[in-house]
């Protein structure tokens, strides 16, 4: 919901969301945790540019890069002939457990526009992408 000051503006901008970064990108278990997410949202490949060209639109807040400043995503980087193709291999797949899923360097800032969109949208689903607990109470066994 827009605040009453930012009402004109139709954007929050106490709402931010920060522009997914390189070290997330890089981050193996980040890439597991958003593609089991966009997975399990049950989206066909046929529509996930609608579905992230309408959630982007609808984000009430803007999207700022590290230094703090506002910035807007590209979506022409969805705008390729073979994205059916793509969507249905990173989104409507499911990583194997045995699998170190990684971004290759062409869809690299696809991805980082995927993820700061599914993370601007779902904000509580996605604070913990990528976060593994340590697990400080192993003891070797004697």
């Amino acid at each position: 919901m827009v605040c009453f000051d930012c009402l004109p503006d139709g954007i929050c901008r106490n709402e931010r969301t920060a522009l997914v970064s390189d070290k997330a990108l890089s981050n193996p278990e980040f890439i597991r945790d958003l593609r089991s997410f966009a997975y399990g949202l049950k989206i066909s490949s046929y529509h996930w540019h609608d579905v992230l060209c309408d959630l982007y639109r609808d984000y009430p807040g803007c999207i700022i890069n590290e230094s703090g400043k506002e910035v807007f995503l590209d979506m022409h980087v969805f705008e390729v002939p073979s994205i059916r193709d793509w969507f249905r291999d990173f989104c409507c797949t499911p990583v194997p457990a045995t699998i170190t899923p990684y971004v290759r360097g062409e869809a690299r800032e696809r991805v980082r526009i995927l993820a700061t969109i599914l993370k601007a949208s779902y904000p509580q689903d996605a604070r913990m992408w990528g976060v593994r607990a340590a697990n400080d109470n192993m003891r070797d066994a004697c």
